[in-house]
């Protein structure tokens, strides 16, 4: 997938994601990122290839990977 590919997915789900009008494209990176279907059970992460993509205003930050080969989401963080 490519970054452009990658940022049309989140814009797509924008509105599901709760992404505020305001909110700008920042950033984009590939990157391996741990993930973990349930945070709350104990056991192994594993890593994925991922897009970071990252999106920003007054009122915070906000990033999102999307994994490279299956593009699904695969982490919101909220700062």
């Amino acid at each position: 997938m490519t970054e452009e590919e990658a940022v049309k997915i989140i814009e797509g789900r924008r509105e599901e994601l709760d992404l505020d009008a305001d909110m700008e494209f920042e950033s984009a990176e590939k990157a391996i990122v741990q993930y973990k279907a349930d945070r709350d059970q104990p056991g192994p992460a594993e890593d994925r290839i991922a897009w970071v993509i990252r999106y920003s205003s007054d009122l915070g930050l906000v990033e999102l990977h999307i994994d490279d080969i299956r593009t699904e989401l695969l982490n919101v963080r909220r700062s």
